[in-house]
């Protein structure tokens, strides 16, 4: 097996305690902190957006056109008639406080008229924050109540200009962040990989270990997942990666991709109809199974589910009953690999097969819901049917927030049939008809907080008050929600102070295709160039 070159920092510390790096300096003024990995080329910094919220498309400029000949007075006068009764119509529905809006859309008055609608960095008479991340380092699974106060730019780290041509791969196990991306060995033709560790507790990230490596499956291409972690190793494509020293070795699968872990036990799959199982033992690795499966997909299992579990989640259940969700193609119906034994298991699927339909991952077995929505069957880890269920013919179910918790197939039928998350913080929905508001309800107590939609957001509104957002997330007293894609003709990433009523983002934020929650306080989004570290203004 190949090994890869490695540079290596101390990384006991970031990974056996949890209490937050001291001793390092605090920048002098309030700019942007910069750490550097141990190479690093210069790279240009990727433009940041504008901010455009609640825009509307700009008005084409009318073409010229021939003076038309003068109409007969009598027409004149019928015509202005008519106009003078509209006009009349709408004041008078004007005051009757409704109005219609194209396309079907419905502001809501209630929202448009909060005294702060403005969107924001931060909140206002904060005073001037000095760079770098001074938090807990701590991941309670909801968000802090500081993102109340806004958005602001803790560091940012230049990656290597070779490794951002094409956007390197994040992991983040506890408080270190693993980062995996293309590279190239000098003197040597095929693909490589470099890897590196940062230590994000401190107030600026601290590099572990840096390496390189080669493999015989490109950085370049996806999957998901796209790292499997094991007790003391993780696995990208075909390296397998010691996390104390970033010690890279390739492993005999090639060009196929890990998708699960257990005890001791690797399963990786081929994307076309296969999956294997791998042991390793006295240095060497060797094939403990494989089986043919329904085809597969060529870039995993980032669109099987419906995103209740935590992005990566392939494994259910525990020891012998331990399986893996086979990567099939949309078509099929859904398959399951026990990790032990390497048996393969069709789940039946509601609804007419070959329609389509989701599999949710539960930690003790999964879910499977038809295209529509509408109906569901439970399987233990084994693929035996424990249940099936409607979902009361909801138009859609309530956003969760997404806060890196293992539902079980219990908690996603619950969910399903009577919208309560008992895995999660809590949900979000908007409620009303015409007016919508936003909706909060935890499940701590069973509270409901609600609040207007913010006047910025509210021209988006449908008269249905439909809400699908692509991630939601809320602090433990619902005081503040964070909402990726709160529409879908507005794409920013939002936090809002659901008891005062203001709104923040920022360009910085906006600007990353990737993003991942770190702690409570942090989020980490990788541009162009490199990292940039979000925390909350007031913090």
């Amino acid at each position: 097996a190949a090994t890869a070159r490695t540079h290596s920092a101390s990384h006991k510390a970031a990974t056996a305690s949890p209490q937050k790096r001291s001793g390092i300096k605090q920048a002098s003024r309030p700019t942007t902190a910069t750490a550097s990995p141990r190479r690093q080329p210069s790279a240009t910094q990727a433009p940041q957006p504008a901010i455009t919220v609640g825009s509307t498309p700009a008005r084409t400029p009318r073409a010229s056109v021939p003076p038309r000949q003068k109409k007969p007075n009598l027409l004149i006068a019928f015509i202005a008639l008519i106009a003078i009764s509209f006009g009349a119509s709408f004041l008078s529905s004007t005051r009757d406080g409704s109005s219609s809006t194209p396309w079907g859309t419905q502001t809501s008055s209630s929202a448009s008229t909060q005294a702060n609608s403005e969107v924001r960095e931060h909140a206002a008479d904060l005073p001037a924050r000095s760079p770098g991340y001074r938090g807990s380092a701590t991941n309670t699974h909801s968000i802090s109540a500081q993102w109340a106060s806004g958005v602001a730019t803790a560091w940012t780290l230049e990656l290597p200009a070779e490794m951002t041509q094409f956007e390197p791969q994040m992991f983040v196990e506890g408080q270190v962040l693993y980062i995996a991306g293309y590279a190239t060995i000098e003197g040597q033709i095929g693909s490589a990989v470099r890897t590196l560790a940062y230590d994000l507790s401190g107030e600026e990230p601290t590099l572990l270990w840096d390496t390189v490596g080669p493999t015989e499956s490109s950085a370049i291409k996806t999957y998901s997942p796209a790292f499997v972690s094991g007790e003391n190793q993780l696995f990208f494509h075909d390296l397998v990666i010691d996390k104390a020293t970033g010690e890279q070795t390739q492993a005999p699968w090639g060009k196929e991709f890990p998708l699960a872990q257990a005890d001791g036990i690797v399963v990786t799959c081929s994307t076309t109809s296969s999956c294997s199982g791998w042991t390793h033992a006295s240095g060497d690795w060797t094939t403990l199974w494989t089986t043919t499966t329904n085809p597969q997909t060529s870039y995993g299992l980032s669109n099987q589910g419906l995103g209740y579990a935590p992005a990566g989640t392939t494994r259910s259940g525990t020891g012998e009953l331990a399986s893996v969700l086979v990567p099939s193609t949309w078509e099929e119906s859904p398959q399951i690999i026990n990790i032990h034994t390497g048996e393969a298991t069709t789940l039946p699927e509601p609804g007419t097969p070959g329609t389509g339909h989701y599999v949710e991952v539960g930690s003790d077995g999964f879910i499977v819901l038809d295209i529509g929505k509408k109906q569901g069957m439970a399987f233990d880890s084994e693929g035996t049917l424990q249940s099936t269920f409607t979902t009361g013919g909801q138009v859609s179910l309530a956003a969760v927030s997404r806060d890196g918790t293992y539902p079980s197939t219990a908690d996603l039928t619950t969910f399903m049939a009577y919208q309560r998350a008992n895995w999660s913080t809590g949900t979000v929905d908007l409620v009303g008809e015409k007016d919508c508001s936003i909706e909060i309800t935890l499940t701590s107590d069973g509270s409901t907080h609600t609040t207007p939609v913010p006047g910025a957001l509210s021209p988006f509104m449908t008269s249905s008050c439909y809400f699908e957002p692509k991630e939601v997330r809320v602090s433990a007293d619902a005081s503040v929600l964070y909402a990726d894609t709160f529409t879908y003709q507005d794409k920013s990433r939002f936090f809002i102070d659901t008891v005062n009523g203001p709104i923040y983002t920022s360009p910085e934020l906006n600007a990353p295709k990737q993003i991942m929650w770190v702690f409570d306080d942090m989020i980490i989004g990788m541009t162009e160039s490199g990292l940039k570290a979000f925390v909350p203004a007031s913090s």
